[in-house]
């Protein structure tokens, strides 16, 4: 008779199985081209040990953003990016007087973290400069009590949780990583951080101009290092409630769910 297999040991096969897919992610052959194979293959991890743990949830962004929520070794994600925030109160046409206060604290915030350093030299700067989601809605624009939208945007659209969000469709659908910092080096951080890049406009014998400017990088030890957490924190809460981690993962001869009920 075969035996029946416990909770825990489904939670430890349930690990397991994601460890192995994990550490293809990481292998040589993953981090070439940009490293997008290894964030494609993080990203669809993160999202299949996100399902486990929030069946309940449909939207596969809530899913995501639930699960990043959990990894608690990134509190950084419910900051929001000044880079972003700034941006978007220099693109906004008509801006109405009620976001004045938050314009002048986002770029006095911005310019004294992220000043320019007027050298060819690359910059790191990590997003912990960034600022806390409480103090951008003390100054958001509201109407009846919630915040309304500056030009297409919310104030949770511009927290790193949505950002990266943002940066997994990006690699997932498009093959490709936003934006245009680059994980160059031999040390390259393993947190998500901020580049500050030069772009050259001119040089020859007489001249050399150039103007810098800021990128937010998310890079690939990053997607590793969630992608463990999130696969701890998971396995931990299985266990705690007493759920199966398979539980959620459709099973059967067809492809519609509903059909193998």
């Amino acid at each position: 008779m075969a035996n029946i297999e416990t909770l825990e040991e489904k939670v430890d096969r349930f690990k397991e199985y994601y460890l192995g897919l994990i550490k293809t992610a990481e292998c040589e052959q993953n981090i070439t081209n940009q490293k997008v194979h290894s964030k494609i293959l993080s990203c669809s991890i993160f999202d299949a040990i996100s399902k486990s743990i929030f069946p309940e949830i449909s939207s596969n962004c809530q899913q995501f953003t639930a699960l990043v929520r959990l990894c608690k070794n990134w509190p950084e994600s419910q900051k929001v990016s000044l880079l972003h925030l700034v941006r978007l109160l220099e693109i906004t046409p008509n801006l109405p007087s009620s976001t004045n206060e938050l314009k002048i604290y986002a770029t006095q915030q911005f310019e004294s973290k992220f000043p320019n350093s007027n050298s060819i030299m690359s910059n790191n700067k990590a997003i912990s400069s960034d600022v806390e989601i409480e103090a951008i809605l003390e100054l958001w624009p509201t109407q009846n009590g919630k915040p309304i939208k500056i030009g297409k945007v919310l104030p949770h659209q511009l927290k790193h949780e949505y950002l990266l969000w943002l940066y997994r469709n990006s690699v997932v659908h498009e093959y490709r990583n936003p934006g245009r910092g680059v994980e160059l080096g031999l040390y390259v951080p393993e947190y998500a951080f901020y580049q500050e890049m030069a772009t050259v406009s001119k040089i020859d014998e007489k001249e050399f101009k150039f103007t810098s400017h800021w990128e937010l990088v998310y890079p690939y030890r990053f997607f590793i290092n969630l992608c463990k957490e999130a696969l701890d924190v998971v396995s931990l809460l299985h266990n705690k409630n007493k759920t199966s981690p398979f539980q959620a993962y459709s099973e059967g001869t067809f492809w519609l769910p509903n059909f193998n009920e």
